[in-house]
């Protein structure tokens, strides 16, 4: 009884206070409840002098398979914390058959908050075929509708006709198999395929690892997001796929210069997926380090992250962690080599930096 007195008496006067304050008041405005709320913040300096944009390439909306409105989808970016999305939808597979409108609707719908949302917003659609070919977003479209033929190999020429960047969606699905096939080598060889999914929604491909660094194509990895992104990912734990760009401008000809580029880095959960030289710009980036002493051949090292992102490492065969937003000290030999254990630039070499070249 005592501890519902004391709550009944502080519920008491709280009401009383807050009356108080709004006595005769016919408006409260409240701006700042209006701002997005972001469980999933991801800081990453700029990189090299370009800017760091993370972005999404693949999402769906009620204009294909997905159950929100295109607006929506950008403002849930927006949540995320994201610079960049695209809206890609489906050609061939539109079940809600409520929908009538061409292939361009979704995206002008879009960009009618893009400003808003503050988000670069992207012209894109989904080519949907089984295997081999498979899934395939082209990005960048100026009319989606040219994309609706019956031959795909159409579809990407018409596409690449409009200076689009076409993506290789999610290779192991949906048969748990991440088989490049002869049309994907014959599509690469043409220049016709510039991006790899290796990182779709929940899962990842090691083995496509490989086909991006064999064959120079730009790492990508996206949520593929159909459904409502709060009620799809654990925000909390930063699940939720996306890519990391570096470009010079934020603006829809500097993501797409930065794509064909193949300035990316591929962040799913603490698992970073990169070319070694973006994955070395980009610990370079995060991480200020100050030689604190030196003994001989050792020294004492101090070592900021400047990021939200963790670095797993292994240093003089000691396993460690860097966590985001903190600072570290260890000792070391300056001739030594530290492992990035959570970046991946094929399925089995990961990136390797020496200690000296981080100063």
């Amino acid at each position: 009884m005592k501890k519902l007195y004391l709550s009944l008496a502080f519920l008491s006067a709280f009401t009383f206070q807050v009356s108080a304050q709004l006595q005769g008041l016919d408006v409260v405005k409240v701006p700042e409840a209006q701002q997005p709320y972001s469980g999933e913040y991801v800081y990453i300096p700029d990189v090299d002098g370009y800017k760091t944009l993370k972005c999404d390439f693949h999402t769906h909306t009620i204009f294909s398979d997905g159950d929100v409105k295109p607006e929506n989808r950008v403002w849930e970016g927006a949540i995320r914390g994201l610079d960049v999305i695209a809206i890609t939808d489906h050609i061939e597979y539109r079940p809600n058959k409520f929908i009538t409108a061409d292939h361009n609707e979704s995206y002008r719908r879009a960009k009618t908050v893009e400003e808003s949302s503050n988000l670069v917003v992207i012209p894109g659609a989904e080519i949907t075929r089984s295997k081999p070919l498979g899934h395939i977003n082209a990005l960048f479209l100026k009319d989606a509708n040219a994309l609706d033929v019956e031959d795909p190999l159409v579809a990407i020429d018409n596409a690449l006709e409009q200076g689009a960047f076409i993506m290789w969606n999610h290779p192991g699905w949906p048969n748990d198999t991440s088989t490049i096939y002869k049309v994907h080598k014959d599509l690469i060889k043409q220049k016709k395929i510039h991006g790899v999914e290796l990182v779709n929604g929940f899962e990842y491909y090691p083995k496509a690892f490989n086909y991006c660094k064999e064959y120079n194509l730009t790492y990508m990895g996206n949520t593929d997001i159909h459904g409502v992104y709060k009620q799809t990912y654990r925000t909390d734990k930063q699940y939720g796929p996306m890519t990391i760009i570096f470009a010079k401008e934020r603006s829809h000809e500097g993501v797409k210069e930065a794509l064909f580029a193949g300035r990316s880095v591929v962040k799913f959960g603490d698992i970073l997926i990169g070319a070694e030289k973006n994955l070395t710009a980009l610990v370079k980036a995060c991480l200020a380090y100050e030689v604190k002493e030196v003994n001989g051949n050792q020294a004492l090292v101090k070592v900021v992250n400047k990021s939200t992102l963790n670095f797993e490492i292994l240093l003089d065969n000691k396993a460690g962690t860097i966590l985001g937003n903190a600072t570290v000290e260890f000792k070391v030999r300056l001739n030594d080599k530290i492992k990035f254990t959570n970046t991946y630039i094929t399925d089995n070499s990961q990136l390797v930096i020496n200690v000296a070249s981080l100063k």
